[in-house]
């Protein structure tokens, strides 16, 4: 907790007031001094905000007991311990918490959690939209003071925070309450297009009919929700191949024909940025001409599930100039995506959905034209985002090893538990919509499986070797060659030796390599130690319970009680989708499955469940039953999220007598192994899946849709 010595700093006049008055009623309070009567802000009483600025000043807040009543509930959600819930009581606790998030009591993932946590329990959500709305204006309004730079920072923690796209237009009202006047900045003429579209988008075609696609994309691009943007995309690559067909006769050439329509792009500005077009896909066309013979080599190169969807693509593809990288999602954890676009198509590296606010990878045209599909693993945060793709998508997708079984496993589970949450589980607007079962059954049916160390051809001219990445079983680095320029993606990859694997062997000689970050400049892991751990706390400990990672960590765990000898003498079992995944990707040891009837552990049991940070499953439910037995352990050995159980057991809001032993392991490589392999990397250093913001040297850091633009 960070401890003030004054309020924040703020030139918006409103707020300053409400702080001037903060200070003030606590200064009665801590005088024994009723505070006056009245309301906040969010027509709250006035003791909240004072509440979390005396315990960000370090003072005693105890008489202030309205505020401590709903701190009590505050404090039950975050161990989602809450029973009964009630529209008024959730926002009474979410306006304490903005309050304290504000004066730094709280962090940007307690709110999160908290607004998450509003969309499980309360299913009329208006109320809680309406206030949303007014609290994300007045958290950026602290630090921002022009109308267009408070959109813009609004614009952020809508995504943030995996709330529904508001049109603009709903924060005009709000803006008025607090002076300041969003609805000038609206009317501008950099909404209009967006306010107009987001109002009526069934007159979408209309309203960018005398529009070029970059004109109309600009405007839409920010505020614009993807479905529209699609719809926008098709309307206009209609007409824009229309006239590419009226230009190009049956007799022409491949080369003669992409350069026409290379015009035709240029002049009808068929771009979203000024260095290159949209790949041109001649395929695509009404009438093309004929296509190229395939070399039988390349035919070779092409796995066999994928030659019917590529050939066409290949056929019709050119030697490429230029290659062009877009980070859709890849800078920070939680939803990887790339884009490697070449002249006429592409391939996509992950396409992740974070399981902490059900965000998708930023949306771009070039998404729709893209070849192939390579994913590295399967961890939501690099395969959710496939059910959403294959709503229109009709390529393939690959991947090494069990990672096609075990992406089935993870995407049928995260329906099971009702992902995404509503309400835009049913915004035909939000792409997160199309997160459902038919759509899962086509990423399974849409499978192709490469082979380590194998070079395929998987877009024109893009030919790809995986390599062990040693992050979970079937994880993979991706070597890929286009026209000699060498580009390696590693995925979430792990250097370090464990249980599981000897530490991944990636190649420096790349001319890019875009590498997991994850560790970067943190402190190094220590197995040595885990496995102490381990010996120590079963051996003084029982029935011992060890939330796990269902894919690779739970793997893990089991081969070093085995090692350890910990199988030999006490009853280890695995259960759950741990014992599921650990069948499907082949890993045997002297452990044994968990029996269905068994309600209750006994002191001689070490149960390794999935569920790692324990927010749900028998890790969770045996915890509780064991929570109060002072002989029992339970170890948590993994990353936990904040304000997830495990994150609250581990840092004491969690009540309990058991012994609670963290064991630090992470897949990911530590930083030591990291920076010592990037510094031996000879060619450009891209970070990606990182919770790192500082410039590192010689390594970029890129922005969500930033692009590389890389000539041939």
């Amino acid at each position: 907790m960070t401890i003030l010595k004054n309020p924040p700093k703020t030139k918006h006049k409103m707020i300053q007031q409400i702080f001037a008055q903060a200070e003030s009623d606590l200064k009665l309070a801590l005088k024994g001094k009723q505070i006056p009567k009245g309301e906040g802000i969010f027509g709250e009483s006035r003791e909240f905000i004072v509440f979390e600025l005396a315990k960000a000043l370090n003072q005693n807040a105890e008489s202030l007991e309205t505020a401590q009543q709903v701190n009590d509930r505050l404090m039950l959600m975050f161990r989602d311990a809450k029973e009964d819930f009630s529209v008024e009581g959730m926002i009474q606790a979410m306006t304490l918490c903005l309050h304290g998030f504000v004066f730094g009591n709280y962090s940007e993932e307690d709110f999160r959690f908290l607004y998450r946590y509003s969309l499980r329990y309360i299913r009329k959500q208006a109320p809680i939209e309406k206030w949303l709305r007014k609290a994300v204006v007045y958290l950026v309004a602290v630090n921002n003071e022009s109308a267009k730079d408070i959109l813009a920072e609004v614009r952020y923690w809508i995504q943030f925070l995996g709330a529904p796209l508001f049109m603009p237009s709903m924060f005009s009202e709000v803006g008025n309450e607090l002076g300041i006047d969003i609805q000038a900045e609206i009317d501008g003429e950099e909404f209009r297009l967006v306010d107009a579209i987001t109002r009526h988008p069934q007159y979408l075609k209309e309203a960018v009919q005398d529009m070029t696609f970059l004109e109309s994309f600009e405007g839409l691009k920010e505020w614009g929700p993807d479905a529209i943007q699609l719809q926008l995309l098709k309307v206009k690559k209609k007409n824009v191949y229309e006239r590419a067909q009226d230009k190009i006769d049956s007799g022409m050439s491949v080369n003669d024909s992409v350069k026409v329509m290379k015009k035709v792009f240029e002049k009808e500005k068929f771009r979203t940025n000024k260095q290159t077009v949209l790949p041109i896909r001649l395929q695509e066309l009404s009438s093309p001409p004929p296509g190229e013979a395939v070399d039988p080599v390349i035919f070779e190169l092409i796995p066999q599930k994928l030659r019917m969807d590529l050939l066409p693509s290949v056929a019709y593809s050119t030697k490429t100039k230029k290659i062009e990288i877009i980070f859709l999602g890849g800078p920070r954890i939680g939803r990887s995506g790339i884009i490697i676009k070449t002249d006429t198509g592409g391939i996509l590296l992950d396409f992740g959905m974070s399981v902490a606010n059900h965000r998708i990878p930023e949306w771009v045209p070039e998404l729709e034209m893209i070849d192939t599909v390579l994913i590295s693993h399967s961890h939501l945060d690099h395969v959710g985002g496939l059910p959403i793709l294959f709503e229109e998508f009709s390529g393939k997708w690959c991947s090494v090893g069990p990672t096609g079984g075990v992406t089935k496993i993870l995407l049928d589970d995260a329906l099971k538990i009702g992902t995404p949450f509503p309400p835009r589980k049913h915004d035909k607007h939000d792409l997160i919509s199309r997160f459902n079962e038919s759509n899962v059954q086509k990423v399974t049916k849409n499978h192709v499986r490469l082979e380590y160390g194998k070079s395929n051809e998987v877009g024109p001219g893009i030919v790809v070797t995986p390599i062990d990445a040693c992050h979970i079983p079937g994880s993979a680095a991706y070597l890929i060659d286009i026209e000699g320029v060498k580009i390696l993606y590693t995925g979430d990859f792990n250097m370090d030796k464990s249980a599981l694997f000897p530490g991944a062997n990636l190649p420096t000689d790349a001319d890019y390599v875009i590498f997991d970050g994850t560790y970067w400049a943190r402190e190094d892991f220590d197995r040595s130690k885990v496995r102490e751990q381990f010996s120590k706390t079963i051996a003084d400990h029982g029935p011992v319970i060890i939330p796990s990672f269902a894919v690779g960590r739970s793997q893990e765990i089991l081969i070093m009680l085995d090692e350890i000898g910990i199988t030999k003498n006490r009853n280890v079992m695995v259960t759950g989708m741990a014992e599921r995944v650990t069948k499907m990707v082949g890993v045997t040891g002297s452990w044994q499955s968990m029996k269905k009837n068994r309600i209750h552990l006994e002191e001689s049991d070490v149960l390794v469940a999935g569920g790692g940070m324990m927010s749900g499953g028998l890790a969770r439910h045996h915890f509780n039953e064991q929570r109060n037995n002072p002989k029992a352990a339970v170890m948590p050995c993994g990353y936990m999220a904040p304000r997830t159980p495990g994150w609250n057991l581990l840092h004491g809001y969690e009540p309990h007598e058991c012994t609670v032993e963290y064991a630090r392991l992470s897949a990911h490589s530590s930083a030591t192994n990291l920076e010592t392999y990037i510094k031996s990397c000879k060619g450009k250093r891209i970070m990606v899946h990182t919770p790192y913001f500082a410039q590192a040297k010689g390594i970029m850091i890129p922005k969500y849709k930033e692009r590389i633009v890389i000539p041939t």
